[in-house]
């Protein structure tokens, strides 16, 4: 019964309806059966209101990563924004990540969705400072070159993902956007050789000013000086990990954290505490890039019990504020 009909009518109602009152009962009947469509019709349905709810809730402030990886992006926004964006002098963070396992407790999107966070949390630092910023289509069509044994684990062609890079970038140009900046968060060995290449195609052959942001160590592991026109340098803060002898380096300790305090409906926690460390050396590492499923069956290197949300939260935004330093210099020294 709906609560709206007013319940002091009820007695009088039923009286003449056991009166023998047909025509009234029937006239009664109808005049029910309209009320009630007509409130449904006008009221607004459970669905609906969970999704007002939804789109409410969507743009919170950060206690979780976001509704999807489009949210903050240009995907969400109409083209006359886009176009008016790119009049301003607006800049471009271009996330590049894969889709591949990790380990049980996790989900294969993780790699796409750091690189889209960062992204977030730089340019919602960058923004701060008066820096006009749009982020770009987080990138997952990558190399998996290692995990690729693995279901889940999508890998391509280093020529398909150049070429799409490539498509990517041209796009961006035709728009009028002239300053775009990577954000990786991807460490196969193939795929960023393939996203540096790509950065200094495009600077090339389409006259954009691209740029890698890397940290000093990554600068380091491609044995690059960090003085290259197609770098930007930042540095990270001091890690909140005691050093270990044993590599975390894919689902371990640091990644788990990260999902458990931006996307906790990505990650189960209480799986994660049972996983034992896989206590892999620098030495080992060899055989792992070969043989991964032999090496981790479960598909994870290094300690994902050893989490802490909170610290990783603190890290990543604090990360994410030394990127925006680096990008405002590169902006400023223009």
């Amino acid at each position: 019964m709906n609560s709206r009909f007013p319940k002091k009518q009820l007695p009088v109602v039923l009286s003449r309806l056991r009166s023998g009152s047909s025509l009234f009962g029937l006239k009664f009947l109808f005049l029910v059966v309209a009320c009630t469509a007509l409130i449904l019709m006008m009221s607004p349905s459970l669905e609906s209101v969970e999704r007002q709810e939804s789109l409410d809730t969507a743009d919170m402030p950060v206690a979780s990563g976001g509704y999807s990886i489009f949210h903050e992006t240009m995907v969400d926004m109409n083209w006359p924004d886009v176009e008016k964006a790119a009049e301003q002098g607006a800049i471009i963070l271009l996330p590049t990540a894969v889709i591949e396992e990790h380990g049980p407790h996790m989900s294969c999107g993780i790699d796409t969705y750091g690189a889209y966070l960062v992204c977030k949390l730089t340019r919602r630092e960058l923004e701060s400072r008066g820096i006009k910023t749009l982020i770009a289509p987080p990138f997952y069509w990558g190399i998996n070159g290692t995990t690729h044994v693995f279901p889940g684990t999508f890998t391509v062609r280093k020529e398909t993902m150049k070429a799409l890079l490539h498509d990517i970038l041209s796009s961006l140009k035709s728009w009028g956007f002239n300053d775009v900046f990577n954000l990786n968060f991807h460490g196969d060995g193939q795929h960023c050789i393939t996203i540096l290449e790509s950065i200094v195609d495009a600077r090339e052959t389409l006259g954009l000013n691209a740029y890698c942001v890397l940290s000093e160590m990554e600068i380091m592991r491609y044995g690059l000086s960090g003085n290259e026109p197609f770098i930007v340098s930042h540095m990270s803060p001091p890690s909140y990990e005691q050093p270990q002898e044993f590599l975390d380096i894919h689902a371990g300790a640091d990644e788990t954290g990260i999902v458990a305090a931006f996307f906790p409906d990505q990650v189960d926690t209480d799986l994660a505490r049972t996983l034992e460390p896989t206590r892999i050396t620098y030495q080992q590492i060899a055989q792992w890039l070969t043989d991964a499923r032999s090496v981790t069956p479960q598909g994870y290197l290094g300690d994902p019990a050893g989490f802490d949300a909170e610290a990783a939260r603190e890290y990543l935004e604090a990360d994410c504020k030394m990127i925006a330093d680096s990008i405002e210099k590169q902006m400023m020294g223009k």
